[in-house]
């Protein structure tokens, strides 16, 4: 700051002697700023890259697949699981490949990308779904005790319904009919009262009825 009681030569002296102690710093602070936004620029960029990319490649795999091309399509969706794993993309892509390898009764395979997603998929929703399918599978193997613990989500939110009727085919399964009744019950409660599938929710409830106070 320039101070009027100093000439100019004093003024310039006192200019020198502060831009001597501090410039160092100033000129490190810009730097280090100028980096930081740099950088930030560039992470950007590199996300968006990434995420234009992988719907690409999301893109081609629903194409290949209306096509009957699945060999294709699995291609796709792999080579978008392996290039771009951190995206919400990729977790869609092992729900996709999941239902192609169940299509070719490639259970094995199927199996495998429904866990792949349950560790690596960042969206929540994907991952329910993902648990669930997983949890349908093993129960048509007959691995009980693996769809107990599949069936245990820690905050089912939006998916309580499935969640109940899983578990409600499960008790079927073990043969505990007033268990399986309790399921259904609360699948049903959980369940909007507009949606279509209350009557099948329903059918299995009736199933269960006479055999639950037996």
């Amino acid at each position: 700051m320039v101070d009027p009681h100093f000439t100019d030569d004093e003024q310039a002296e006192k200019l020198k002697e502060w831009w001597k102690n501090n410039g160092s710093s100033i000129i490190f602070g810009l730097v280090v700023g100028l980096g930081l936004v740099g950088g930030f620029n560039y992470w950007r960029d590199y996300q968006q890259s990434q995420a234009d990319q992988a719907s690409q490649l999301y893109e081609r795999m629903l194409s290949e697949y209306a096509a009957q091309q699945l060999d294709n399509a699995q291609t796709a969706g792999a080579k978008l699981m392996d290039d771009h794993g951190g995206t919400p993309y990729a977790g869609k892509a092992a729900l996709f490949l999941a239902k192609i390898s169940h299509e070719r009764n490639d259970t094995a395979s199927a199996k495998a990308q429904l866990q792949w997603i349950l560790e690596h998929a960042s969206d929540e929703a994907t991952k329910h779904t993902a648990r669930l399918r997983l949890g349908r599978l093993l129960l048509g193997e007959g691995e009980l005790a693996d769809v107990e613990a599949q069936i245990k989500a820690e905050d089912p939110g939006r998916f309580t319904s499935e969640y109940k009727e899983l578990e409600g085919d499960l008790r079927v399964a073990q043969g505990r009919a007033a268990d399986a009744r309790s399921a259904y019950q609360d699948a049903l409660s959980a369940l909007p009262a507009e949606s279509a599938y209350r009557d099948m929710l329903s059918m299995k409830l009736d199933s269960v009825t006479g055999a639950a106070g037996q």
